[in-house]
């Protein structure tokens, strides 16, 4: 994927109508955004877990009156 954007970026900066340029930021943008995404989704599948577990064992014990 890094690969991909660095070649979009290299066209883009060879490019010289304004409406690819355009076209090609756009691109560009959205496989950032999709990378970024990618890494949220992989750190909340990570973390899920863990917090489930720290509430289940937080709701079994009794906290003192």
């Amino acid at each position: 994927m890094f690969r991909e954007i660095e070649a979009l970026q290299a066209k883009l900066e060879e490019t010289e109508d304004e409406d690819e340029q355009r076209a090609l930021e756009e691109d560009v943008t959205g496989k950032i955004l999709w990378l970024c995404w990618c890494g949220i989704c992989a750190q909340v599948d990570e973390l899920l877990p863990k917090v489930v577990d720290y509430i289940r064992r937080e709701g079994n014990m009794e906290t003192p009156v």
